[in-house]
């Protein structure tokens, strides 16, 4: 049994809440990032090499947003309370879409609105919650940058490390 239930769940769907502040893209974090996800592109390092590329200075590698989940960009009111249980969760689909390369020197701002929430009985048994959640992350002008849509599943029983 999923920790809530559907129906209270999908009376979130259409909620927007604020899910990140001030999200600094950073030439050392940007660098940093390029390197724990194993990128050896020097356009994430060089400046020279970015412009040579047709980029306006260094872009960030295209999943650097995920850093907005980082505690310090984390405003106090986290945003949703799926209540999910932490040892039933994993991590669905995550999909970018970009209105321009997100640069060094750009602060972002995150929110979040829960598009969807539906059920389906997991094949080992039990019924899995998916939660949709896209977060629309803008700069200082306002201007949308990107949307980052994302899915977490409740499954229908706890996770053992031989299931990861």
């Amino acid at each position: 049994m999923p920790s809530r239930p559907l129906a209270e769940l999908q009376a979130q769907v259409g909620d927007t809440h604020r899910t990140a502040t001030d999200l600094a893209v950073e030439r050392g974090k940007v660098a940093e990032f390029a390197r724990a996800i194993h990128d050896p592109a020097d356009i994430y390092l060089d400046e020279t090499a970015a412009k040579e590329a047709g980029y306006e200075t260094i872009p960030a590698p295209p999943t650097f947003t995920r850093t907005a989940e980082f505690p310090r960009y984390v405003p106090d009111d986290e945003g949703f309370d799926l209540g999910f249980d932490p040892a039933r969760v994993i991590h669905g689909e995550q999909a970018y879409e970009y209105e321009r390369p997100l640069y060094v020197g750009d602060t972002l701002t995150g929110d979040t609105t829960l598009t969807d929430v539906y059920q389906r009985d997991g094949e080992g048994g039990g019924t899995m919650t998916f939660a949709v959640l896209e977060t629309a992350f803008t700069d200082e002008s306002g201007e949308l940058v990107l949307t980052a849509t994302g899915t977490s599943i409740e499954t229908g029983q706890a996770i053992s490390e031989g299931d990861e």
